[in-house]
């Protein structure tokens, strides 16, 4: 009995960790309203509001999206596009 609770503990955290896994594997996160993204590593995805977030997994993903890669300093994005 104990080891079914216990794997029906372990699916239903799984499950609600979908998104959450989802949005990790995305490298970049855009502002549906301003049209700018971020790497999606530290503070940069904060910087967005839940409700706008679009995730993309690479550069050209986001630009031809028709959004533009944030420029501004300490956004903490390393090499990415360059």
């Amino acid at each position: 009995m104990k080891g079914l609770i216990w794997v029906f503990a372990a699916v239903v955290g799984l499950a609600g960790c979908k998104g959450l896994k989802d949005a990790q594997l995305q490298a970049y996160v855009g502002d549906s309203q301003t049209k700018v993204f971020y790497q999606n590593v530290g503070k940069n995805a904060d910087k967005v509001p839940n409700d706008r977030r679009v995730f993309f997994r690479t550069v050209e993903q986001a630009t031809d999206a028709g959004y533009t890669q944030s420029n501004v300093a300490g956004d903490d994005q390393g090499s990415a596009g360059q």
